[in-house]
């Protein structure tokens, strides 16, 4: 195959990741209204935020700029490097691992929750999010997958390396879709004033550490690259948001917080579906053109920061 067969068969292989990704879109949608009853797209928000403005423009924008930057992209390299780094792994072992951990996260969250209840009224029950979501989606992970399998097997330690030290130029587009999807959610975010220093100083690295670097080397960096190897690309980048949009409806429930605005359990987990679930296709796809954990963590929390705004101004903190 020549360079400009090769060019094409890039182009074409994009244009379908990009059609896959609005089919996955859809069904999540019509998973949603499965599970939680029809969905009145106009009343969904997120964070406080219109769902059109804070998520779906946004993913739309991301994964169309993500499709044109594709084919000026050195991917297959990139592919076979991730195929030599996974090699050796006991890949479905890791997956049931994971998958555990994922149980526990949401088990553990309502236990913990239930506990700081009982002991204290006045003990912040939402603190049980952050504690589970450390020990659950990032400290086991990495002691029993990543450095636990390096140890039984002597392979765990050049994924990370390969998705953290990155020294290509190109797998560092993905932050103009960064820019490209921040855009939409400050054009709708309403009049908001000025955060406090103290807010910001305080939020900034909570979202980007303690949300958004954990979850994506969890779902991402973990759950999804090895779903890749088992069910293919597809199948994993469209499991892997599922999974996260349910780790989210969970968190939500127990969070006082940041609620979402469904109905009841099974409305949480419909809204989480065409939130969370949408965004968690971007996330995917972005990973897969790119394997820069960085590009994905500011993917993941910067616009979760922009809809905050609101809140972390001196009239919305206190």
């Amino acid at each position: 195959m020549d360079a400009g067969q090769g060019r094409t068969f890039r182009a074409g292989a994009a244009g379908l990741a990009l059609a896959g990704l609005a089919v996955a879109g859809g069904a999540l949608l019509a998973a949603a209204g499965i599970v939680g009853g029809p969905v009145s797209l106009s009343e969904v928000t997120w964070h406080g935020s219109e769902a059109f403005w804070g998520v779906w423009l946004p993913v739309a924008a991301g994964a169309l700029l993500t499709w044109l930057l594709g084919s000026r992209t050195g991917q297959g390299e990139l592919d076979r490097r991730v195929r030599d780094a996974m090699e050796g792994h006991p890949v479905r072992l890791e997956l049931a691992l994971l998958l555990g951990m994922l149980l526990g996260f949401a088990v553990g969250t309502a236990g913990l929750y239930a506990l700081f209840r009982l002991v204290s009224e006045e003990l912040p029950a939402s603190a049980a999010l952050p504690v589970t979501r450390l020990v659950f989606l990032f400290v086991l992970p990495v002691l029993f997958v990543d450095q636990g399998g390096f140890s039984l097997s002597g392979h765990g330690t050049r994924m990370p390396r390969l998705s953290m030290a990155v020294r290509e130029p190109w797998r560092w587009l993905g932050l103009i879709t960064v820019a490209a999807v921040g855009a939409p959610v400050l054009v709708g975010l309403h009049a908001a004033e000025v955060p406090t220093p103290t807010a910001a100083l305080f939020v900034v690295p909570a979202v980007l550490v303690g949300v958004s670097t954990i979850e994506e080397i969890f779902f991402r960096g973990m759950v999804q690259t090895r779903l890749e190897l088992v069910a293919g690309r597809p199948a994993a980048v469209v499991v892997t948001a599922i999974l996260y949009a349910l780790a989210h409806a969970v968190g939500s429930y127990y969070n006082a917080y940041a609620p979402l605005d469904g109905d009841g359990a099974s409305g949480q987990v419909s809204v989480a579906l065409v939130t969370y679930g949408v965004q968690g296709l971007l996330l995917g796809y972005v990973w897969i053109r790119y394997r820069n954990m960085w590009v994905n963590i500011l993917l993941h929390g910067v616009p979760l920061l922009l809809v905050l705004l609101p809140s972390l101004s001196a009239g919305g903190v206190g």
